[in-house]
């Protein structure tokens, strides 16, 4: 959906109607004043700093299976008071970006982005089964139903949310979306110099690529890079059952992409598959796949507990607001369970302070060698790796935790959280739901379903509240309004 966002801008620029360099707050005055910093091409770029609504919308207790719309997106935006980050200085990614996109496409030319894209990208391409749905009440004709597994059965997938917000919602078909693939060549629509931006690699203000995976950078609403040693624009997608995927490399002619309707469907592997069928020949290696090998390949090393003891802890990435947990079951390292529902992992010895956890990921240990290590890495062929940082692990009694038993509440999402204690556990309860526990991870630190929630003191050493931690929401705080001594 995205890449179709960032050509109606475009081609408003191309109009003469707005520039991409445009402040954000000129469009969208309602956004708090850290906007005025933020332009329309670090929107389109995913460098913006903003919060994504979705993740918002999560915290808040919003369900999947709701009616929510671009007014209810536009309320989480724009009651934000801080961004994730300074705009520009980083890439993470952010659907409320896409929002705001959408709805200056609306701002600027009076008409709905559905209706815009439809009459100056669909209709000239001949896309004529293509539409970005700004009603879940609308009925497309020979619509694909979306699922998701549920024990040896299948159940429906789908959302009622009204995706005319930019960020999602196109509906297309194979055969139209080879259409627009084949714009990238032809320049139908938009022209060469339009195409040339959406596939021009990004730049943060300190020069450095907005990096979006380990041979990519984002562009405008498409991931440039190289795979297997070709220039590649890519991009997938995922919402409700549906699960998409397209690669398209420009000195070839060649692209594919693969639409599926169910959730554990991969369309990325799929993806990578048919063009290694087509390509394969001019193509390097294929990391992914040496990567696997080399993990199924490597030798089980037996290692005693006592050795695997040192290993035990608590690990974290400020930067990314992670947290991971190591932990000795028997004889065995494992990563716990993160959601009450959940599995553990078993991190499988590999010889040396290397492990492996599942078919495509290696866990390694480096540090002091005098003593236990410092630092956790996560590596797979199709992600960064990631660093992890040993930090004091925290074991509260349920005594302890009645000190973070309270009230809190977050303006930027207006919803209350109620933390108390019950059975020795810590609980949080919102909109009269119980979420979950938090689990007690590291000093005033906890974890919750892989949200990471940060307890703050005031001058006296007073609880005062709590920051979280959620991927694309990074430092939401929650201020407490009334502490909570009672337990049950």
């Amino acid at each position: 959906s995205k890449q179709f966002t960032a050509m109606s801008i475009l081609l408003l620029q191309q109009d003469g109607k707005l520039s991409i360099d445009d402040p954000v707050r000129k469009y969208i005055p309602e956004l708090p004043p850290y906007a005025d910093h933020i332009t329309l091409r670090e929107l389109l770029s995913h460098t913006s700093g903003i919060r994504d609504h979705f993740g918002l919308q999560e915290i808040d207790g919003v369900s999947f299976d709701g009616v929510q719309d671009t007014v209810d997106y536009l309320r989480y935006i724009t009651k934000q008071q801080a961004p994730n980050f300074e705009p520009g200085t980083r890439y993470l990614y952010s659907n409320s970006g896409f929002v705001l996109l959408a709805q200056i496409v609306y701002r600027v030319s009076g008409e709905p982005l559905s209706r815009f894209a439809a009459e100056r990208i669909f209709a000239p391409l001949g896309m004529r089964d293509t539409r970005f749905q700004d009603d879940h009440t609308q009925i497309i004709p020979n619509r694909a139903t979306a699922y998701k597994p549920r024990g040896d059965h299948f159940a429906i997938r789908m959302s009622m949310f009204d995706q005319m917000a930019g960020a999602a919602g196109i509906h297309t078909t194979v055969e139209d979306f080879g259409r627009w693939l084949r714009n990238y060549d032809d320049a139908t629509v938009g022209g060469h110099a339009a195409i040339d931006a959406m596939t021009t690699p990004t730049r943060l203000k300190n020069g450095s690529l907005a990096v979006s995976g380990p041979e990519s950078a984002y562009g405008f609403g498409l991931d440039v890079g190289t795979y297997r040693g070709l220039p590649m624009n890519s991009h997938d997608g995922s919402w409700g059952g549906y699960r998409s995927a397209f690669m398209r490399f420009p000195q070839q002619h060649f692209a594919v992409a693969t639409f599926c309707n169910y959730t554990a469907s991969g369309p990325e592997a799929l993806a990578r598959k048919v063009a290694a069928i087509y390509l394969g020949r001019e193509m390097t290696a294929d990391p992914d796949s040496a990567f696997r090998a080399a993990l199924a390949g490597g030798s089980h090393t037996e290692v005693a507990p006592a050795a695997l003891a040192p290993l035990a802890g608590v690990w974290r990435n400020i930067d990314r607001g992670d947290v991971r947990r190591t932990e000795v079951v028997g004889d065995t390292l494992v990563f716990p369970a993160t959601t009450d529902a959940g599995r553990r992992t078993a991190l499988v010895p590999m010889g040396g302070l290397r492990f492996r956890a599942g078919p495509t990921t290696q866990i390694s240990f480096e540090g002091d060698s005098a003593g236990a290590p410092t630092r956790l890495i996560v590596r797979t062929a199709t992600s960064i790796p990631v660093t992890y940082t040993r930090v004091a692990a925290a074991t509260l009694s349920a005594a302890q935790l009645v000190e973070y038993a309270g009230s809190y509440y977050s303006p930027e999402v207006d919803v209350t959280w109620l933390v108390s204690v019950e059975k020795g556990s810590l609980v949080v309860t919102r909109r009269g739901r119980r979420v979950g526990v938090l689990v007690p991870t590291y000093r005033d630190g906890f974890v919750q379903d892989g949200t990471v929630l940060d307890f703050t003191r005031d001058a006296k050493g007073r609880i005062s509240g709590f920051r979280i931690e959620a991927g694309r929401v990074r430092h939401l705080q929650f201020t407490r309004t009334k502490s909570a001594q009672a337990t049950r």
